[in-house]
Parts: structure tokens; sequence; C-alpha cells
């Protein structure tokens, strides 16, 4: 695989759903080349309200391999994240939702259904932890594991 371009908001602009189109139609410029994409959304103020309208645009753009959404202000409960996890991640290869307003992790534990389902997306998803070293507790380092693989994949990070 080629090195992936990273499209990044610029200046960390603050994006909402009446403004995220000028975002989106400057990665689709930057599209015009061949390589695979990272789009770096990170810290531009995204909510849960804006995740629809983010997953429908980047459904055809098939070059966004992964989606790094870290320090936004997506709040939400497990429970309703799911789904739009599940949607990100049938868009996009890799996704980092990392320093969210998101419960702790540890919260998951309560609900082995949820928490499978999670899992279940094996390194694909992150919520951050790549600084973090392994605890040898299989709960806790998967997690860090998928933190890692997302840096890796996305910007290739060595650990």
């Amino acid at each position: 695989m080629c090195a992936p371009f990273v499209y990044s908001n610029p200046q960390e602009r603050h994006l909402n759903q009446d403004n995220i189109f000028v975002a989106l139609a400057e990665l689709k410029e930057t599209l015009l080349i061949s390589n695979p994409t990272v789009c770096n959304l990170s810290a531009s103020g995204l909510t849960l309200d804006s995740m629809p309208l983010l997953i429908t645009e980047l459904e055809p753009l098939k070059q966004v391999f992964a989606l790094d959404l870290s320090l936004n202000h997506i709040r939400a409960t497990w429970q309703e994240l799911l789904p739009v996890v599940e949607s990100f991640l049938n868009v996009v290869q890799y996704l980092d939702l990392s320093m969210n307003y998101l419960p702790a992790l540890q919260s998951l534990q309560k609900d082995t259904v949820l928490l499978n389902k999670y899992k279940a997306f094996g390194e694909r998803l992150s919520f951050g932890l790549d600084g973090n070293p392994l605890t040898h507790n299989q709960e806790i380092d998967h997690w860090i594991k998928a933190a890692k693989r997302f840096k890796q994949e996305a910007y290739g990070y060595e650990y």
C-alpha cells in the first residue's frame, strides 16, 4: 500500500452541520490523488448530531480508509454510540474516537453483550490509550492495542 495522504481540518476549524460541507469539499479535492487517505477531523467541535451527515458524505469516498474524530464534542452512552460506530466502520477501515465525552471504558464491563459488540470490531476501533504500556490485563490491553494500531495505520507511528 502507498503511504497514506492525511487530510486535516485546517487550523482545527470548528465544524457543525452548517459548515461541515466546507471541510468535506476540501477532502474531496484531495482525493484526486490515488493514495489511501486519512481524514483527520480531530478537535473540530463535532457532536453526535453531525455524525449521520458525516457518514453519508464519507460513504462514497472509497479512498478514505481511516477517520480520526478524536478530541471532539461527541457525547453519548455506549448504547447510543454503537450504531454510529457500526456505520462508520462500514465506510472506513479504522476509526478513532478518543478523548471525546464518552463514558469510562470500565463502564462497558457492566454489560458483557455490549462490550462484546465493541470488541468485535477488533483493532479497527480506537478509544485512545496508545501512549499506555501493556498491562497484562486482557480487557485493558485490547483497547491499548487498538489505539496503537490506529496510530500505526493512519499516521505511521512505530511502537
